[in-house]
């Protein structure tokens, strides 16, 4: 378990707290039940980023304030999402239009370090979009969901159409998207949405358990060379080309600390304390 304590960047959408090898991530805006704004996104995107590439970091918890993890954009008026898009600078690349909930699902896609939603009440548009691109996602029992963008006159956003589908199948993603109704945590778990439905004030706790598996038993290389064999598997249109992954990232492990430390801490009967992440997940493929 590491006891390095890095500093713990301030933001005015969200809230970043370090808990030993945890990073601890929060929409922050309970007031209107963390309803995204444009600052909420960069700021998201950018803590994200300082998790990622902070080794005293092994895993990240993204969770809500108050009684809700986030209901999406905030709407305030008619030209509320077109001022958004005006205002978005960064999202105005010389190929077209870049909004930013895709570029935090791009980010959390890309991360080295596993991410664990803790969905503490409702997540709806863009707010389950970005659960969606989380690893592991552990909602409380009376947390609701929906992806409503037809009903906003909008399609999907935050790469759902990619996310979704890959999660719960096309026939429920199609259900979802295309009427954009409202549907309860029983519902999301039994399609596959969730991982885990648990008493709603109890989601943090379940969450924080959660990730310090990757802080006490997982190898942080591991780790991030599963998670892109896992993203990876999408693109390969048979079995054989996973396996030729899968065969030469675990051949090009075999003679490193990170095996030696797994192997003989099972044969000892202890703990492994595995060494720092030692490449880029990118490196090996």
């Amino acid at each position: 378990m590491t006891s390095q304590q890095p500093a713990q960047p301030t933001y005015e959408e969200i809230d970043y707290r370090f808990d030993d090898g945890i990073a601890v991530i929060s929409f922050n805006a309970p007031e209107r039940r963390n309803a995204l704004r444009n600052q909420m996104l960069y700021d998201l995107w950018d803590a994200l980023d300082i998790a990622d590439r902070d080794p005293a970091v092994r895993a990240v918890v993204l969770t809500g304030a108050g009684k809700h993890f986030c209901v999406g954009a905030e709407l305030t008026g008619p030209d509320t999402l077109l001022q958004a898009l005006e205002d978005d600078r960064a999202g105005q690349t010389p190929t077209g239009y870049r909004e930013p909930g895709g570029r935090v699902s791009e980010r959390l896609f890309d991360m080295r370090t596993p991410v664990v939603a803790a969905v503490n009440g409702d997540a709806v548009g863009g707010g389950a979009s970005i659960m969606a691109a989380a690893d592991v996602r552990i909602a409380g029992d009376k947390s609701r969901f929906g992806f409503v963008f037809t009903r906003r006159g909008v399609v999907p956003e935050s790469a759902s159409s990619w996310f979704l589908p890959r999660l719960v199948g096309i026939t429920r993603a199609t259900d979802w998207v295309l009427s954009g109704r409202v549907f309860d945590a029983a519902e999301a778990y039994e399609a596959g949405l969730l991982t885990r439905v648990v008493a709603a004030d109890s989601v943090l706790d379940e969450a924080m358990a959660y990730a310090r598996v990757f802080v006490t038993e997982t190898s942080p290389t591991s780790v991030a060379l599963a998670r892109r064999l896992l993203g990876r598997s999408w693109g390969h249109p048979t079995p054989r080309a996973a396996a030729e992954d899968e065969s030469r990232v675990y051949a090009s492990r075999l003679r490193t600390a990170d095996v030696h430390e797994g192997v003989m801490s099972f044969l000892e009967r202890r703990p492994a304390v595995f060494p720092p992440l030692d490449d880029h997940p990118a490196d090996y493929f």
